[in-house]
């Protein structure tokens, strides 16, 4: 064990056995089982509530979560002696959800549906008055600002997208990375501006309101890396962007995420959404959010943005193989959409 990892573990009343790197941590066979050490960046107060949230996983849902052990002093985080975070994790030795594997990726959707029906109507995060997060106690993660209005999301990234093709049309000399840009954008444009009239005419703020209300806490980045499977057994990790907002978030990215690598396919999508609906029932005006959501082109935007922040001159081939991906998907998304 290196000397960083052996000052911090001794903060801890765990008996170290064995450790080893992994996930960009470092992985400790304990007296108390696996557990993994991480350095953590986010606030003290949002590491309280990520906490409470997991051991009401744990304790009233059963469910296997990486929650948190408390040091000697009862803190949920230690420090090295140069005042670096640390967080010891329970975790487990399985292996990531298999995107090629479609009982996995069922049995990840239905854990999903479980898990957002036991955070809902939970006092684990600090609300105000108005049952919105407050902005100092969420610092490291999604806030429910930037959630409470993907509309403005959308816009922004509108936006954006004008620039970049504005920018591109005063180019005399264009990279291919631009000319995929200049052949694709007009259709690729037009979807996104029809996902924001659909969002502008759908019943989305009165569900983010009522998402409140219910106190609706959403993972924030659920997919297949935090997702752990041995046999019949799975497990959720890395709840650090977790929010409160709409829940639909966490299904519309888990599923985007799988449909991408699988082309869309329609049969895999219907699957995944008839698992989610069958425990946690999708209501029409839900639905026609997470329409709006899957028709904005939102993997096209995210090379438009890289192409527009960073060096204009070289952009890598696996950007450019990306956004042809993108446009190319845009007919076989449109598929899956009409089951929508």
């Amino acid at each position: 064990m290196n000397d960083w990892g052996k000052s911090v573990l001794e903060q801890y009343e765990v008996e170290v056995k064995s450790t080893r790197k992994g996930r960009g941590a470092l992985l400790c066979e304990t007296n108390k089982g696996l557990l993994i050490l991480q350095e953590y960046m986010g606030s003290i107060q949002h590491m309280e509530e990520e906490s409470r949230v997991l051991n009401f996983l744990l304790e009233k849902g059963g469910m296997n979560v990486d929650v948190c052990i408390r040091d000697k002093n009862g803190r949920t985080y230690t420090e090295n002696k140069e005042g670096t975070r640390y967080v010891l994790k329970k975790w487990y030795d399985y292996t990531e959800c298999n995107v090629n594997s479609r009982s996995e990726l069922e049995m990840a959707v239905r854990t999903l549906a479980k898990l957002h029906m036991l955070l809902r109507h939970v006092d684990v995060i600090s609300t105000d008055e108005n049952g919105i997060q407050q902005k100092e106690k969420v610092q490291s993660c999604h806030s429910s600002e930037v959630h409470s209005s993907l509309l403005e999301e959308y816009e922004k990234h509108n936006r954006e997208l004008r620039r970049v093709r504005s920018f591109i049309r005063n180019k005399k000399k264009k990279t291919a990375f631009e000319l995929c840009i200049v052949e694709s954008f007009d259709e690729m444009f037009a979807q996104a501006e029809e996902a924001t009239e659909r969002l502008i005419h759908s019943n989305y703020q009165n569900l983010y309101i009522n998402a409140l209300k219910q106190k609706q806490i959403c993972h924030g980045s659920y997919h297949q890396h935090n997702i752990l499977i041995k046999g019949s057994r799975i497990a959720v990790v890395n709840f650090q962007k977790f929010y409160m907002g709409i829940q639909l978030m966490d299904l519309y990215y888990f599923m985007r995420k799988i449909l991408e690598k699988h082309n869309w396919d329609v049969e895999l999508g219907s699957i995944l959404l008839e698992d989610y609906n069958r425990i946690l029932p999708i209501s029409k005006e839900e639905m026609e959010v997470l329409h709006a959501m899957f028709l904005y082109p939102e993997k096209y935007w995210k090379q438009m943005n890289f192409y527009y922040n960073t060096n204009k001159v070289w952009i890598p081939d696996k950007n450019l193989e990306k956004l042809k991906k993108a446009a190319e998907q845009k007919s076989i998304r449109a598929a899956f959409l009409r089951i929508l």
